[in-house]
């Protein structure tokens, strides 16, 4: 029983110093990983053994006992471990965040008790004021972390931070990628997750290897190993699946596989275009030349993304990028169907409603008599358009803004902009809450980043950080949602790296 009152007892004070933690991180910039919270593990169980254990007569005689054991076994962390970036000093003092912590939560519990006793709505009141000093804390860090937004060389070591996070997730074994999806998403959104979060990583590295040229050639390795991990049977698996053959071994076939043979062609372009070599040159040739194709075989010049499903226009989108990145490469190869497909798609997929590009359309082409328009869609058309054709792109944009952007306190983008849909789950979308899209406000970002929409990107930069809550691990950073949906940490980061050059 005693060691379940020690246990208890530990994970009660560990994670209420992570949560003042991590709504600091103005104190301890720099200083905040994984070498701290074993720190802070390591003192919290010797104390919470210590109170179990000791007896009462005996705690103050010995109350520097624990200390001495967490410090011993502190300094001797710091000579065998070798990415121990925590100096002795800290090792010495650190223990003292925990002594204040302990002081404050006494300090409030007897406040809150005699509040509670003195008034009639003693306890209320008291209860009222610890929320808002901790929401006062997050207003605190919010602010602080929005500090140097809108210059990409005050961002810097912001999005240098979020690359390293994502890589040490990402640049691994294909079978680790996909363990970091969702279990409960199944097979082949794990799979389609894995796949967008390789892609828009490896788009972000070639647009960080643009801001920052000096990070061109780091940039460039982990590009490649994310093509690997792309290229993979273990992440092929899932449209493998649908398809009921293999996209790589069947490339001289008619079956479809425009999602995943677009994003390889995308990112393998985006290698050749931050300075990689010829490696994938014959791999490039053949995605292209089949895609190419299959869509001018087709009637509609559209492919599904699945059998017997509709056409995503997203996903679509993504094969004319390819195809107009690989034209951009290889002197206007396969141009021409990228001017066509964009010709129709402005006379003949735009909807009547709202003047967007459609989110959905039939194999024939035609557009569903009861279609609407999806925020989370249309966002990411505009982010795909701008690689295409820079005017269409702008235009949808204005009019993506006028019909589906919320400016409140809380600002973003509509999932659907002729109806109120305050709350709700949807695989593409994510939770939506008073209306808003959290993949849509995350996609309208790329398309705000390029044309220049300061006021858009910071709202949304705003509003991520209200609800991602970033934190630091070292020299890492990531929202703190990034460990559960891994994919929305790579499109984030994309997106705000998108810059217009």
């Amino acid at each position: 029983m005693k060691s379940i009152d020690v246990a208890a007892s530990v994970g009660k004070w560990f994670l209420l110093q992570y949560v003042l933690l991590a709504l600091m991180p103005y104190f301890f910039e720099g200083i905040y990983g994984d070498g701290l919270l074993v720190l802070m593990f390591l003192y919290t169980t010797s104390y919470a053994a210590y109170w179990e254990y000791v007896p009462k007569e005996k705690r103050v005689a010995w109350i520097f006992a624990p200390y001495l054991i967490y410090l011993i076994i502190a300094v001797a962390l710091c000579f065998i471990v070798d990415k121990w970036r925590l100096s002795l000093w800290l090792c010495l003092l650190w223990p003292v965040y925990g002594l204040g912590c302990f002081i404050g939560v006494k300090y409030v519990k007897r406040w809150y008790k005699q509040t509670k006793s003195r008034y009639r709505y003693g306890g209320a009141a008291a209860k009222f004021a610890i929320a808002l000093l901790f929401i006062a804390l997050k207003c605190i860090c919010v602010s602080w972390e929005c500090l140097g937004q809108g210059s990409f060389d005050g961002e810097k070591k912001e999005l240098l931070g979020r690359r390293d996070y994502l890589t040490g997730k990402l640049v691994v074994e294909p079978e680790e990628v996909l363990d970091a999806m969702p279990s409960t998403i199944g097979e082949q959104f794990r799979g389609e997750w894995a796949l967008y979060s390789c892609s828009m990583l490896s788009q972000a590295l070639v647009n960080i290897s643009r801001l920052y040229p000096e990070t061109r050639t780091e940039n460039l390795q982990m590009i490649d190993s994310l093509i690997g991990v792309v290229m993979s049977k273990e992440l092929r698996r899932y449209d493998s699946m649908r398809w009921y053959e293999d996209p790589l071994e069947t490339l001289d076939g008619n079956k479809s596989h425009v999602s995943y043979l677009s994003h390889l062609a995308w990112m393998i372009c985006g290698y050749k275009k931050a300075g990689g070599d010829g490696k994938y040159d014959r791999m490039l040739d053949s995605l292209c030349r089949t895609m190419n194709r299959r869509i001018c075989e087709s009637k509609a010049m559209n492919l599904p993304t699945y059998p017997g499903e509709a056409v995503y226009v997203p996903d679509m989108l993504v094969a004319i990028v390819a195809l107009n990145e690989y034209a951009d490469l290889y002197g206007g190869k396969y141009r021409a169907t990228v001017k066509r497909w964009t010709e129709r798609a402005k006379k003949e997929w735009l909807d009547e409603g709202s003047g967007l590009l459609v989110s959905f359309l039939k194999e024939d082409g035609c557009k569903y008599d009861d279609s609407f328009v999806k925020g989370s869609y249309s966002a990411l058309n505009c982010y795909y358009l701008t690689f295409i054709d820079k005017t269409f792109a702008r235009k949808q944009y204005d009019t993506l803004k006028r019909l589906f952007w919320k400016d409140s306190w809380v600002t973003g983008l509509k999932e659907y902009w002729d109806r109120c849909y305050y709350f709700g789950l949807d695989i593409d979308a994510g939770f939506i809450l008073f209306e808003l899209s959290p993949s849509g406000t995350a996609f309208l970002t790329g398309a705000a980043t390029y044309f220049g929409d300061v006021q858009v990107r910071s709202g949304i930069l705003k509003t991520a950080e209200i609800a991602g809550h970033t934190v630091g691990c070292g020299n890492r950073r990531h929202y703190l949602l990034g460990n559960v949906a891994l994919v929305g940490e790579a499109i984030m980061l994309a997106m705000r790296t998108h810059r217009g050059f």
